[in-house]
């Protein structure tokens, strides 16, 4: 991957999504530095506001308020949250340092690293995706046969307390853009922003992240060779996957395990089992990367994943997704 300047960073478009009632802004990708130049800045000050007749100030001693930067010399700043005195406002930017320092001393090409970022109207939720080299360690599958899967670690962070800061490690499917977190390979830093936090063990985190990844790969070659039977794999959706996600999920999953396309129900869903409903299908290809009649539980993984990354609300996009893995241990019986 070539550096690429400012403008040449893509905005990649998609279907509308949006995170806790915020739109969600398109896609950036690049280097690094390309997204890192993207990103906005934050500051905070105390949260206060002007009397009536403008010549005394009310301060809350309790609150800040928690502002973006301008990012165009015409711009004003814009005001974000407010947050309590003791909450540490972790910036995007340091989050994303604390990525790439750890990676360089690795000795990894932060030329050949992709880095994906999306965040809010105004930044204040930002959610990134740092996706490996090609190198043998970090890549399952090939090119040539559409099943390249890449390494990645994704982070989610908000600089107004809405959410709290996590980093997982998963595996990114490039022909479908599916993207499976594996159980054990899970690196979540769930913390409140408190003066505590520290953000510095992400680094150490990613280290570890990394070392997981022969473990997840002969995970992946075992999915592949078990066998699903169809019989099984019905009773499983209908009870399983439907009781976690929903029947109207559970119907899509079993048209995408069955034929390959995805699909809306239709008709009365009540009292029904999601094997039972009618369903017409929502596109005109079948879903990217399934081979259909899937027979084996890779399959049905990146079946469970495209069902879950099509939530237009990233939260659920990334709970549904941390719920794969315990799905398929209950059909790997």
């Amino acid at each position: 991957m070539q550096t690429r300047s400012q403008s040449e960073i893509t905005s990649a478009p998609g279907r509308e999504r949006h995170w806790l009632n915020l739109p969600v802004r398109a896609r950036v990708e690049g280097t690094f530095d390309d997204v890192l130049s993207a990103l906005p800045h934050f500051g905070r000050q105390p949260f206060a506001m002007a009397s009536v007749n403008g010549d005394e100030l009310g301060v809350n001693s309790y609150l800040d308020m928690v502002y973006r930067l301008p990012i165009r010399q015409s711009e004003r700043p814009i005001p974000v949250g407010v947050v309590s005195k003791n909450y540490r406002l972790v910036d995007h930017h340091q989050i994303l340092r604390s990525i790439q320092q750890p990676l360089a001393s690795r000795g990894l090409d932060l030329e050949k690293v992709r880095v994906v970022a999306e965040w809010t109207i105004h930044g204040e939720r930002a959610h990134v995706s740092v996706i490996f080299p090609p190198e043998e360690r970090f890549t399952m599958g090939t090119v040539e046969n559409s099943n390249e899967m890449r390494f990645r670690i994704e982070i989610f962070n908000s600089v107004d307390g809405s959410c709290r800061l996590t980093a997982i490690a998963g595996w990114l499917r490039f022909v479908c853009s599916n993207g499976l977190i594996i159980g054990t390979a899970l690196m979540q830093l769930r913390q409140q922003h408190r003066r505590q936090l520290e953000v510095e063990e992400i680094g150490r985190l990613v280290g570890e992240a990394i070392e997981s990844t022969r473990s997840d790969k002969s995970l992946f070659e075992r999915w592949m060779s078990v066998k699903v039977n169809k019989s099984v794999l019905v009773s499983w959706i209908d009870q399983e996957v439907c009781a976690l996600w929903g029947v109207k999920a559970a119907v899509r999953a079993l048209a995408i395990t069955t034929n390959g396309w995805d699909v809306e129900p239709v008709g009365d869903l009540r009292n029904r089992k999601p094997s039972e409903i009618t369903a017409n299908r929502i596109s005109e290809v079948p879903v990217p990367g399934i081979d259909a009649p899937v027979g084996n539980l890779f399959g049905v993984s990146q079946v469970l994943s495209w069902v879950a990354g099509q939530r237009g609300e990233i939260s659920e996009d990334f709970e549904w997704r941390s719920q794969v893995h315990d799905l398929i241990a209950k059909l790997d019986v």
